[in-house]
């Protein structure tokens, strides 16, 4: 019983010393573990994603793109980055979502969730993607308002890109081939993105 525990806990920290391209080999070969460690790699960061995207349940984004990873793990050959066919999917599911709501509002950042005392999507995208702790003072609380409020205000393709860079963590190569956007292109939206922000939020420099 020792020695098969001791040869499943090697074969954990060898699976998770492998890139995401390998485990997902791994994973196409059925070794299922491969996949949770991929999961735990990326699944903060791509519902920090869908929640910037104004994803009315960001959990099922994520949920419903490692489905398709799931279903899909036979023609992954490793041409992109694991990471960049991840978001590429759950990109392609929130632009989904939104045209099946085109004709209802989307969500607002200042927008309680759930009963009427809930926190704001705002205030839950501050939490979850940036960590902030529960016990901000007012400075901070008023950084993070102004900060929500100046992001939902960006144009939608600088705003993906700002969300894609500074709080997903892709490359400008990968958000590129996700957004099948000229990687020019890309660093233009974000520049002018930066400039935005800084702009609004220049009192709290």
């Amino acid at each position: 019983m020792w020695l098969l525990l001791m040869a499943t806990i090697l074969a954990v920290m060898a699976l998770e010393a492998m890139d995401d391209e390998a485990l997902m080999e791994r994973f196409a070969r059925g070794e299922s573990r491969a996949l949770g460690i991929l999961y735990d790699r990326h699944c903060r960061s791509l519902k920090a994603f869908a929640i910037q995207q104004g994803a009315a349940r960001p959990d099922d984004v994520v949920q419903d793109a490692f489905l398709r990873v799931v279903r899909n793990a036979q023609g992954f050959k490793g041409q992109s980055k694991f990471r960049t066919w991840l978001f590429t999917i759950g990109r392609n599911l929130c632009i989904d979502a939104s045209r099946r709501d085109r004709f209802r509002n989307g969500p607002s950042l200042d927008a309680p969730m759930g009963d009427d005392d809930g926190p704001t999507l705002g205030e839950r995208f501050a939490s979850d993607a940036v960590g902030l702790d529960a016990s901000r003072n007012t400075a901070d609380l008023q950084f993070s308002k102004a900060y929500t409020i100046a992001l939902e205000q960006l144009p939608a393709e600088q705003r993906e890109v700002f969300t894609m860079r500074e709080i997903s963590g892709l490359s400008f190569a990968e958000i590129a081939e996700a957004t099948q956007t000229n990687e020019n292109t890309v660093k233009s939206r974000m520049r002018y993105a930066l400039k935005v922000l800084r702009d609004a939020l220049a009192d709290f420099a």
